[in-house]
């Protein structure tokens, strides 16, 4: 991956985004949302809010074979999987505050030209057209806590 500085929706365009298990968990405390928040607040119409350095690396494929939930994304939607080595807080917040939106608004309104579906499936959830089964964009490994908590605490996800 380049060095450039991306936006959110580009850095999420047809990647897979995993916390290695050696991550900790998600620890921000008020103070960090506090200040997260009155950065988004202080943005004039037409700023970006620089989210600092993020730190990923390629997933081997002897590892992300066994994302039994994922593979489909993979292989036919050629979703680039990575692990998330720095800046989970600050994308995790991100998320959060993505899918706060989501739940906030009118279901049929749109969001920059997009509906509120088009916005799920880029940063929180696609499924297959059958809808069988389905893969979390963001998140952690299955066997992580943590990966229950995003699930059905943030996403709403039972």
């Amino acid at each position: 991956m380049d060095n450039q500085l991306k936006s959110l929706s580009k850095l999420f365009t047809e990647r897979l985004l995993r916390i290695p298990d050696y991550q900790r968990g998600y620890a921000w405390t008020n103070k960090q949302l506090k200040d997260f928040w009155a950065d988004i607040v202080q943005l004039e119409n037409g700023q970006n809010h620089y989210v600092g350095v993020l730190t990923f690396e390629d997933v081997p494929p002897i590892d992300y074979k066994t994302w039994d939930d994922d593979e489909w994304i993979i292989s036919s939607k050629n979703f680039e999987p990575f692990y998330v080595v720095d800046g989970q807080q600050r994308l995790t917040t991100s998320l959060i505050l993505i899918q706060s939106i989501l739940e906030s608004i009118d279901q049929n309104a749109t969001l920059g030209y997009l509906t509120l579906s088009e916005i799920k499936k880029r940063y929180i959830f696609d499924s297959q057209p059958d809808g069988i089964s389905g893969s979390y964009i963001f998140g952690y490994h299955k066997d992580n806590p943590s990966y229950e908590f995003l699930k059905t605490k943030i996403f709403n996800n039972n």
